[in-house]
């Protein structure tokens, strides 16, 4: 090879590199198995316990939400992709939680997703557990309500002066009741909240859960007599649902099993690399040709 063609050999290198290197970047982007195991303890300690209202998770624009078909869909294109229940791996695990009785299964569920940055990956929107009819609320709609209501120094939560009278109290009731109403439709599940599974230099999950169940009695620890009042008739028409938060962040390590937890409710996670089983194309048997006689 004299020196002219090597020259244009090694340009013709430089020139498709970029384009090379971009397609086994694209193609070297890691997939894994995402399996998920939430349970609940159905003996928690029956002392009086302080909650502090907590908002359910926000769900984000472009997400992955398991019980939707469209999402489920959409989501394909990007990678994310369920898996059928027999490829699950913790089915002995969750068996053993449901014959359990200090336990409740509350989801068993696994996804396929590509391993990219928290910032590109989807968020994973889950549901579980039983849902609660029309006489139940949730917190979500008594947050803004409290934090509006008198502190003991006749104050408002953001330190502005309280005017309160029984006129004002009757006010309150009323847009709470109607508040109550006009969310009467949205179903609540048990267990909501979203998982994401984050890829940078280590795996990480990202949980945002909350469970929940019903306060059936009013803390009076944490109310004054004003708010008392106004609960307590509120109450009559409703249960309101407390929510109990599992919100982490968690270095993971692929092939291990995970433990997450809170005082009412944890959850298990394997993450396992995914490797696509190669496919072989059978090549055409040759046959010898004929001859006509």
């Amino acid at each position: 090879m004299n020196r002219q063609s090597l020259s244009l050999l090694v340009l013709a290198a430089l020139v498709s590199a970029p384009g090379l290197a971009q397609s086994q970047t694209s193609a070297e982007v890691p997939r894994y198995d995402v399996e998920v195991v939430i349970f609940k303890n159905v003996k928690v300690p029956k002392s009086r316990e302080f909650v502090l209202p907590v908002s359910s998770p926000a769900k984000d624009k472009e997400m992955l939400v398991l019980s939707s078909a469209r999402s489920v869909k959409a989501a394909k294109k990007l990678g994310y992709e369920i898996i059928r229940g027999d490829q699950y791996r913790l089915t002995d695990v969750a068996n053993k939680l449901v014959d359990s009785s200090r336990y409740e299964l509350l989801l068993h569920t696994a996804w396929r997703q590509p391993g990219l940055e928290q910032e590109r990956a989807l968020p994973v929107w889950i549901r579980g557990g039983r849902i609660y009819g029309d006489e139940y609320t949730s917190i979500d709609s008594q947050i803004e309500f409290l934090e509006s209501m008198p502190k003991a120094d006749g104050k408002k939560a953001d330190g502005t002066p309280y005017e309160f009278d029984e006129q004002t109290l009757e006010s309150i009731e009323l847009q709470l009741l109607e508040q109550q109403s006009s969310k009467r439709q949205q179903r609540l599940y048990e267990l909501e909240g979203k998982i994401t599974i984050g890829l940078s230099r280590y795996l990480h999950a990202y949980t945002d859960l909350v469970l929940r169940r019903p306060r059936l009695t009013i803390d009076q620890e944490t109310t004054n007599s004003a708010q008392q009042r106004t609960l307590a008739a509120y109450s009559a028409d409703t249960l309101i649902l407390n929510n109990h938060s599992l919100k982490e962040r968690r270095r993971m390590r692929s092939k291990n099993l995970h433990y997450l937890d809170s005082p009412e409710f944890a959850m298990l996670i394997l993450i396992t690399p995914y490797k696509a089983p190669e496919v072989f194309e059978e090549a055409p048997l040759e046959t010898e040709p004929t001859t006509d006689e």
